[in-house]
């Protein structure tokens, strides 16, 4: 049996001299793991490479011929902040997805973001994917429509208990214990600000706890920590300015 896609390394593991255990995501596929030997060069979380895999079963481990298409590392090696979100979206989907699962909307996204990376708007980018992880999973936020009173106009919180959103009227009572909605999330036209992402990274990450510890009660990456607290110094900074 074979397959060949272009796929994005999760993760890499040293297995014998010049060989690793490779973790990759694939559109069709979804997450598979496979033996990769010769290797010369790095193999990068979020590189994106031209994979053939090949095994007497579609169960058994398999072999891995790659060929790299583009590496985001090469990129941003200089920029911690973007290596910390390309290492959390990787693990992410590494520690959350089931094996060979196809999840072709979260690929499609995810691998939107790894292009856009050495861009500006990298990090609105994370976040979305956040979200559409957490849509994969069955954790999806429902920003369509008020669950209240059914109207998709004005909305204004989410509920922490059911990812839906509700109208400023009908949530105002319970204020204290809602998010409030960061208006990117539900506008194309608002620009966020810093303080808008870490909202929009608290509220996932509310949510990824939830899903995260359902599962195998894991911790989220300690790369993503790292993100949320530079934002959340940048956004001290951004108040105060």
């Amino acid at each position: 049996m074979q397959w060949q896609q272009n796929s994005i390394v999760l993760s890499s593991r040293i297995f014998a001299e010049n060989s690793r255990i490779v973790t990759v995501f694939s559109r069709d596929v979804g997450k598979t793991s496979g033996l990769a030997r010769g290797i010369k060069t790095p193999i990068q979380p979020g590189d994106i490479n031209d994979v053939l895999w090949r095994g007497r079963l579609a169960e058994q481990l398999g072999t891995f011929k790659m060929e790299n298409i583009f590496s985001p590392f090469v990129h941003i090696f200089a920029n911690s902040q973007k290596i910390y979100a390309m290492e959390s979206a990787c693990t992410l989907c590494s520690n959350g997805l089931p094996e060979k699962a196809p999840h072709p909307n979260l690929f499609d996204t995810l691998q939107s973001f790894l292009l856009s990376i050495p861009a500006e708007n990298w990090l609105i980018n994370y976040v979305f994917l956040e979200v559409s992880f957490l849509a994969e999973v069955g954790m999806g936020l429902d920003l369509s429509k008020c669950a209240v009173t059914g109207k998709a106009e004005n909305l204004f919180y989410i509920s922490p208990r059911t990812g839906h959103a509700v109208i400023r009227e009908a949530g105002e009572n319970y204020r204290d214990r809602l998010f409030v909605i960061p208006k990117f999330l539900i506008s194309n036209d608002h620009r966020p600000s810093n303080s808008d992402l870490l909202e929009a990274l608290r509220i996932t990450g509310h949510f990824l706890k939830m899903y995260f510890y359902g599962i195998n009660g894991a911790e989220l990456p300690l790369s993503r920590d790292y993100l949320v607290a530079w934002l959340l110094d940048e956004s001290i900074v951004e108040i105060g300015a």
